[in-house]
């Protein structure tokens, strides 16, 4: 199931890819930081524009970087430890109860990805078990890999991979989503923190990244699990 999902998604992400191009889009948060405090419903009605997948995305790739990334400025972190009890029964298996469980981080987050993929994870499985059930959870499945597909695209613009222009992400679960989702590496041999960046040592390649590492921006990360602990 998980490599059916990763293939869907990963069309789905280089068909926007397409679409935004890939000249890099440095996160600046100090900048972004700023802008929330400074108006913070704009940034909301952007995350709402974001996340409508019933309209085709026309936002800037600016607005979508202070979306995705300003919205961690709008929550701090408040879904962390509800998406700590989510993930724990998502890896017993339980995936009903954690797409259960995923709606009320979602209700915090609406932008993330480990609750975005549970929601997957359960509706792909309900369909497969019940064919006659498939037509009920299309539409939904739509709302969650779309969604899913624009943050993970968004991530792709702000970076390559490298030590000097790493990926900017705002937890470790997008670090991981984004390599298996994104790029179609499902591989992940070890990970290293170095200073305020994620080193993960791949052990396949795809198409999309061919490079043996990869690097991810960890500033936001690491400040909200500062509060979170």
């Amino acid at each position: 199931m998980k490599k059916l999902l990763m293939f869907m998604l990963l069309l789905m992400s280089l068909a926007v890819s397409a679409e935004t191009g890939d000249s890099l889009m440095t996160v600046d948060w100090n900048s972004i930081k700023a802008e929330v405090e400074a108006n913070p419903q704009r940034v909301q009605n952007l995350v709402d524009e974001f996340i409508n997948v019933d309209s085709d995305l026309t936002m800037t790739a600016k607005d979508r970087i202070l979306a995705v990334y300003g919205r961690t400025y709008l929550n701090n972190g408040s879904d962390m430890s509800i998406e700590i009890d989510m993930m724990k029964v998502r890896r017993d298996g339980k995936f009903e109860e954690a797409a259960t469980i995923a709606d009320r981080v979602l209700a915090k987050n609406p932008l993330n990805t480990n609750a975005l993929i549970s929601k997957i994870y359960y509706f792909r499985k309900l369909s497969g078990s019940d064919p006659d059930k498939e037509w009920m959870t299309s539409d939904s499945l739509k709302v969650y890999s779309v969604r899913l597909s624009r943050i993970l695209d968004t991530i792709f613009m702000t970076g390559d991979g490298s030590k000097e222009h790493p990926f900017s992400v705002t937890s470790v679960g997008d670090e991981y989503n984004f390599v298996n989702f994104f790029l179609g590496i499902l591989k992940i041999n070890g990970q290293m923190m170095i200073e305020k960046t994620d080193r993960l040592i791949l052990g396949d390649t795809s198409e999309v990244y061919t490079s043996p590492d990869i690097y991810f921006d960890i500033k936001r990360v690491l400040e909200l699990e500062a509060g979170l602990f």
